[in-house]
């Protein structure tokens, strides 16, 4: 066993012991002997007890260089010490099983460190060595089109993201929203089709092309054709949204609601596109859709729950927009 490993170790059974060592930093943790221009590396617990690594980070440091995985959360922790704030590259082991993988991960930073590699490049590194040991149980796939869909939603956000920083706050897909951007009382719906040429686009549920009350409902539609080493890809688009972001933990978060943990992932990343077209549309009375005013008196009939259906743009071609009208409807869902 490294001994970087058995120092982790030995470190947060001390700490699930109660060995805490008051640092100032309102949660249990203990120094480790690894001290950077920035502090000391400390090992740390969170809510519950998971094992849990601090490092020290400058005040112009970005930690959206370092990507977790399923079975890592990493994020930016800032803490109050000897009266001032304190940024840690915060990395935490969200599976307990995991612990053994984690503690050799954590002894290859901290030998990293004291070799004269700054935080973020060791963890960086780090986590990249052992990602396979991080990423989701044996069993999960994900369908192209589900990739196809995360980098048609990242292309939008990317383009907000463009023009203001505070733009992810528009993303509200993952959130599980009616809409995948939503501001005020306007809303944008990203669609993807696979192959130059495609029109067929399915919806889900009555509401999906349901204009918000008192406001605009825009559909995006991207036509992405499948590639070789072509330029959208999950891990493109995605740390490109990171470091454009002004909260790129929160965009993290977004990320993992809609089940994409870790950016890199080769499963995320198995497929890469080219945009073959794009087009924007306007959705209003008279688009091909079904909404709730589509039955008499505004009511499904009776026994009918839900309803998924297939639509075809091709004869929503006076709703499409010009162009010259993108950045004007790009407004909408900027702060």
């Amino acid at each position: 066993m490294d001994i970087g490993e058995k120092t982790a170790r030995t470190a947060w059974t001390v700490l699930r012991a109660g060995g805490n060592e008051p640092a100032g930093l309102g949660i249990p943790t203990k120094a480790s002997s690894v001290t950077t221009s920035n502090g000391v590396v400390r090992f740390a617990l969170g809510q519950n007890g998971e094992a849990r690594l601090l490092l020290p980070l400058g005040t112009a440091e970005r930690g959206s260089i370092v990507q977790g995985a399923p079975a890592l959360d990493v994020r930016i922790s800032v803490f109050g010490t000897a009266g001032k704030s304190q940024r840690f590259l915060d990395l935490t082991c969200l599976q307990r099983d995991l612990d053994s993988v984690f503690a050799e991960v954590a002894g290859h930073i901290l030998a990293s460190i004291e070799n004269g590699t700054r935080c973020l490049d060791a963890a960086r590194a780090s986590i990249a060595e052992f990602r396979a040991l991080l990423v989701r149980p044996a069993g999960s796939d994900v369908s192209r089109e589900q990739i196809a869909g995360l980098v048609g939603e990242l292309l939008v956000l990317k383009r907000l993201l463009d023009r203001s920083p505070d733009a992810w706050k528009s993303w509200r897909g993952p959130a599980m929203a009616r809409h995948d951007f939503m501001r005020a009382n306007n809303s944008l719906e990203v669609k993807v089709c696979l192959g130059k040429g495609r029109t067929r686009i399915t919806i889900n549920g009555l509401e999906q092309l349901s204009e918000p009350a008192e406001g605009l409902l825009f559909l995006q539609h991207f036509e992405l054709e499948a590639a070789e080493a072509a330029m959208l890809s999950v891990t493109g688009l995605g740390h490109a949204v990171l470091d454009a972001a002004s909260e790129p933990d929160e965009v993290k978060v977004l990320l993992a609601a809609v089940g994409c943990h870790d950016i890199d992932d080769p499963l995320w990343n198995a497929t890469s596109f080219r945009l073959e077209r794009e087009t924007l549309y306007a959705v209003a009375d008279g688009f091909p859709r079904l909404v709730s005013s589509s039955f008499p008196g505004g009511n499904t009939p009776s026994g009918i729950s839900d309803v998924t259906y297939t639509t075809d743009l091709a004869f929503a071609g006076s709703f499409r927009l010009d162009t010259s009208r993108t950045r004007e409807v790009e407004d909408l869902f900027l702060p």
